[in-house]
């Protein structure tokens, strides 16, 4: 029964003369919240971060009070990660060198953390209705298609490495020239990632000052339903990769890459200030 009141209200409200009859709108706003990529690993912290987003916005009124959005964004994304427990395992190094013939490589990572920050360029595909009157509700359903700009992530924490060579029967931990250390990690790397696609929702009011000019505030809600991250090779799915060629200088790999998914999560609030012209 609440339903059923609930969905008359809103059909009186959405059938309610307009006070402008335009049959564009342009807006340009933004927003800020939280804005965060989502993902899940094993005995991990993971900690929500803040983001905003920016764009300008166009409506096509295809009757008096239900439109078609679309238009161009930026929208920024941050997150940060970090395990509960180090991490130690081993992996053999095949003929290193003569002397030291195979190496059995132990990796020990204390403190590790993560930040990722992503920017996408967002194109909204959307309906629109809202109330008549100078002060009206709305509300917006649809898409928003996420397409990379940037990306990267930082790693960090203090990483211990041993070496045990068979053919010698000795275990080495100070060996810089062949990787075998104490080392700190601090590096910045670029990352590969898909479009997205996500569910966009947004709701507020919107004033008319004039029959041209307006304002919305409200509230949005952005879901990821596609993959962002692209399918790493093998070596991506490591935290450390050993480089042959330049041992001691790792490569650094994410918990996002041995995630099931990654998408990206926003919610904050809105404001746009909206210019309408054309007659419907």
């Amino acid at each position: 029964m609440k339903q059923r009141i609930i969905l008359l209200l809103l059909a009186l409200c959405f059938s309610l003369p307009s006070v402008a009859q335009h049959r564009h709108e342009i807006s340009i706003g933004g927003g800020y919240g939280l804005a965060s990529l989502q993902y899940d690993y094993s005995s991990m912290d993971h900690k929500t971060g803040l983001g905003a987003q920016a764009g300008l916005n166009y409506n096509f009124y295809f009757a008096p009070q239900w439109s078609v959005k679309t238009g161009a964004g930026i929208a920024l994304y941050n997150a940060e990660a970090s395990l509960v427990h180090d991490v130690s395992y081993t992996n053999t190094i095949k003929d290193l060198t003569p002397g030291l013939g195979d190496l059995d490589f132990t990796y020990t990572y204390t403190g590790y953390k993560e930040s990722p920050s992503v920017t996408l360029l967002t194109v909204p595909i959307m309906v629109q209705g809202e109330t008549g009157g100078k002060t009206a509700f709305y509300a917006a359903l649809g898409a928003k298609i996420g397409i990379p700009v940037s990306a990267q992530y930082k790693t960090s924490g203090q990483l211990k490495t041993t070496g045990y060579s068979a053919k010698l029967n000795t275990t080495f931990d100070d060996l810089k020239d062949y990787g075998i250390g104490e080392y700190t990690v601090d590096q910045t790397t670029d990352w590969d990632l898909n479009v997205s696609v996500q569910l966009a929702v947004e709701a507020g009011a919107k004033w008319r000052f004039t029959d041209r000019l307006g304002l919305y505030a409200g509230v949005y809600f952005d879901y990821g339903l596609t993959e962002l991250n692209k399918k790493p090779d093998d070596a991506g799915t490591r935290l450390i990769t050993y480089q042959r060629e330049n041992p001691g200088e790792f490569l650094y790999g994410g918990l996002f890459n041995n995630s099931n998914k990654l998408y990206p999560v926003s919610v904050g609030i809105t404001l746009r200030l909206s210019f309408g012209f054309g007659s419907l």
